[in-house]
């Protein structure tokens, strides 16, 4: 209901570290999502918030019973004119708030994706609302007070010996992006304040930890707070870790830990002979994670995949795998999280039989089944030191080359293609063809 970012494991270590803070005034500025005040509801604290973005000030006015402020504005009437009635200045406003979190930003923008995304929340409007605001109602935070003041004046007026808990925003200019679309149709009493740089950031950390009591967390490194390092927590391998800094509190560290299964299927070894049909077998979750800790580069980061595929030779031998997720903003896409061939065997081009696979009319049926939408293409992303990549050349359109955002590769290249134009019979015709030559063996 409340979106943010902070992981799970940190409202624990939040709420074990403050069970040593003397009872009384805990202050949160920069509150975000009220993450800090939920963490700590029910151990007896009285919790002053502040913030300055639209979406957590809708909320904190309301939890405190001051009057949201937040009006539609006469610009977006002719579009959202049908969201009038949900702004009663108080829960109804913070519920449209939330609800618009998730699709205000397509409002106005060409493609078929924010039409249907506009017109979703549109015809079941009166639903989500009401479910919304009901589940509101049982929120169980209480808020002494709430500001909408800029964290640097804030701090000033916080008592020297009163406990301070903070996430300060991780990036200048984040909260005016995220809430970009909120502060586009809805005009308020918007506080005036420069985004935080760098250096305000650590002077804002400078304020929250000269004191007896405190807690803050960032995914910065900051050298200067080292001494107070006490936990640092990575929930999945994607993940930005953040560095959890605190006067006192025991020492954690939180790693993504990910489940493992067997996979009792031989493999194709070398001095194998390849032979067909292709086949493809559905892979639990575990299993998938198996076979990529064993076969996939340990460089490239895993993601979560919605659709794990192992493809098998006529033998029911593992050639390989692919593994998939619908993609964010093309309805008709695909997106290949991962795919890779098994190794060692005397087939050097193994791996584009799996990329043919991966896109055969088999795969497709097997895609559109996972995520209920008809799939026409499928992207992918491949990190190389080299302009291209050889495994998809040939198979797939190179969309964009652009530098690497993943350590330890020069180029990060973007791959599109057809999906369903061949059957896995004519894929293996086509790869046996142009690739499937095995590498001589030589004996001593």
């Amino acid at each position: 209901m409340f979106q943010g970012t902070i992981p799970g494991p940190m409202r624990a270590i939040v709420r074990e570290t403050a069970a040593g803070w003397p009872r009384g005034p805990v202050y949160v500025p920069c509150c975000g999502n009220f993450t800090i005040e939920r963490s700590l509801a029910g151990m007896g604290f009285t919790l002053h918030s502040s913030d300055v973005s639209i979406y957590t000030t809708a909320i904190g006015r309301w939890l405190t019973g001051q009057p949201v402020g937040i009006r539609l504005c006469d610009e977006s009437a002719d579009q959202l004119g049908w969201l009038g009635d949900s702004l009663d200045d108080g829960v109804g406003t913070v519920a449209t708030m939330m609800l618009g979190t998730r699709f205000l930003a397509s409002v106005g923008r060409e493609g078929l994706w924010h039409e249907r995304t506009v017109r979703s929340y549109r015809d079941q409007w009166t639903s989500k609302h009401t479910e919304t605001v009901e589940r509101l109602s049982r929120a169980d935070v209480e808020l002494a007070s709430y500001e909408v003041e800029d964290v640097r004046t804030w701090l000033q007026k916080v008592p020297r010996d009163a406990p301070v808990c903070s996430f300060p925003p991780f990036y200048g200019g984040g909260y005016e992006k995220l809430y970009e679309p909120l502060e586009a149709h809805f005009t308020w009493d918007a506080p005036q304040y420069k985004p935080l740089s760098d250096t305000d950031l650590v002077d804002v950390l400078g304020a929250i930890t000269n004191r007896p009591y405190w807690l803050t967390a960032s995914n910065h490194d900051v050298p200067e707070l080292h001494p107070y390092l006490r936990g640092v927590i990575k929930t999945t391998p994607r993940a930005a870790p953040f560095y959890v800094y605190a006067s006192k509190a025991r020492t954690r560290i939180v790693a993504p830990r990910q489940p493992i299964d067997p996979v009792k299927a031989p493999r194709l070894r070398e001095n194998d002979e390849l032979v067909g049909p292709l086949t493809l077998s559905l892979l639990k979750p575990g299993q998938f994670n198996a076979l990529r800790s064993r076969y996939l580069n340990p460089k490239i980061t895993p993601g979560a995949a919605n659709l794990a595929v192992a493809v098998r030779d006529g033998g029911g031998r593992l050639l390989g795998v692919f593994a998939m997720t619908p993609s964010t903003f093309t309805p008709d896409e695909a997106y290949v999280l991962s795919d890779f061939a098994v190794a060692p065997t005397d087939y050097p081009r193994l791996s584009k039989l799996i990329v043919l696979a991966a896109t055969s009319s088999e795969a497709q049926l097997l895609c559109q089944r996972a995520f209920s939408r008809r799939i026409r293409r499928v992207a992918t992303t491949a990190f190389s030191n080299n302009p291209v990549s050889m495994k998809y050349r040939g198979l797939l359109r190179l969309n964009k080359r652009s530098p690497s955002n993943e350590e330890g590769w020069k180029f990060q290249l973007q791959y599109q293609g057809a999906m369903g134009q061949h059957t896995l019979a004519e894929a293996l015709e086509v790869w046996a063809k142009r690739w499937g030559a095995p590498t001589m063996q030589t004996g001593v």
